[in-house]
């Protein structure tokens, strides 16, 4: 069976990325509020970390905010680790870090024992995903943490309706232009499935207008998320797919400013290595007290 994705194909979208004229923070704002996202959820978490391992490092910045988190929740003799499949993101890695190159995805062998894993937008394009949260669980130490999100299957819904329609308009068939992603349950099947203990599987939908189709797909491939599908197609694309899809998006999409309007679902992935120091759940038949006699005693219930 083929891959979904091409590794080396991903590893020039992510290179060419960062090296847009284009000022990153127009262009990076879906990231930062994943960052933002994941981070916050570490704020509730009463622990600090020594090791810790950013899988999908791109430029740096999970790494270096979870860092400068105050309070801080890492102790001072901390490890970093960051990985990428692209050898270009070693520039933007933490000075502190180890950084690891792993165009093929085999790196978590590289990695000693850690206790928080830490991923942002980077798990849609893992060609295992069920294998790697396999691999996320085996790599970190008893009560670990892994923490991660990224794109659900809600992404980009319109656009990829429009492509569709539009090119089996033009056609009568239709290459895949929008990577395939993991729907919120499907996600937290996967996590339990991998051995995590009191696994959390939530999403965010996040949506963006833009003034034209073109700028949404100018913003995708800067951002790093352009197609890099195993199936898609080699052959020059027409201008007049585009114009369609945009016409249509237009037709279907558009708000009453005009502007299209692009969903983007955050999905976002919380489970723990399993320790005898975690809460466990009571065993069915060990209440001391029954529901009944709480609702009998609330006097709101009372005629």
């Amino acid at each position: 069976m083929t891959d979904p994705f091409d590794y080396k194909m991903l590893n020039q979208v992510r290179d060419r990325a960062l090296t847009q004229p284009k000022d990153a923070e127009d262009v990076m704002f879906l990231r930062q509020a994943s960052i933002t996202r994941l981070l916050d959820r570490l704020y509730d978490v009463k622990r600090d970390f020594s090791s810790i391992l950013d899988i999908g490092s791109f430029n740096g910045q999970v790494a270096t905010q979870f860092l400068a988190m105050s309070p801080a929740k890492h102790e001072d003799n901390y490890t970093l680790f960051q990985m990428d499949i692209s050898e270009k993101m070693r520039a933007f890695a933490h000075p502190s870090a180890t950084y690891i190159h792993s165009p093929d995805m085999h790196f978590l062998k590289q990695i000693k024992t850690c206790d928080l894993i830490l991923s942002s937008q980077f798990f849609q394009w893992v060609n295992d995903l069920p294998g790697m949260l396999i691999q996320c669980r085996n790599s970190l130490k008893p009560d670990g943490l892994l923490l991660a999100n990224f794109f659900g299957g809600r992404t980009l819904q319109e656009l990829r309706a429009c492509l569709t329609h539009a090119e089996t308009e033009l056609s009568n068939g239709a290459y895949p232009r929008c990577i395939p992603m993991v729907d919120v349950k499907a996600a937290g099947g996967l996590l339990q499935r991998a051995g995590f203990a009191l696994p959390v599987c939530d999403s965010d939908l996040i949506e963006v207008t833009y003034s034209s189709i073109y700028e949404l797909m100018s913003d995708l491939k800067q951002m790093g998320e352009a197609n890099a599908l195993n199936s898609r197609s080699r052959q020059f694309t027409s201008a007049k797919l585009f114009q369609r899809a945009g016409e249509i998006y237009e037709q279907e999409f558009a708000a009453e400013d005009g502007r299209i309007t692009a969903t983007f679902e955050l999905v976002t992935l919380t489970g723990w290595v399993p320790d005898e120091s975690q809460q466990k759940p009571l065993r069915p038949g060990s209440a001391q007290n029954a529901l009944a006699d709480y609702v009998a005693s609330d006097p709101k219930n009372k005629s």
